[in-house]
């Protein structure tokens, strides 16, 4: 596994981020689910991190 800090530009990554937040507003009850765009993400005070779980799937950080 490769844990990496991301920049949030990875389609699969953005797609994945995308899918979670549709999913919990979906799910959870109005006015419960509070995510960050990926324009909030993306910002010099978050630092995120993506894990990749084989070598097909690797990313390398733009």
């Amino acid at each position: 596994m490769n844990i990496i800090e991301d920049k949030l530009t990875h389609p699969q990554v953005i797609e994945l981020l995308l899918y979670h937040v549709r999913d919990m507003l979906d799910v959870s009850p109005p006015g419960t689910s509070f995510a960050l765009d990926l324009d909030a993400l993306r910002k010099p005070d978050i630092t995120f991190w993506s894990l990749w779980d084989n070598e097909r799937s690797r990313l390398r950080s733009p």
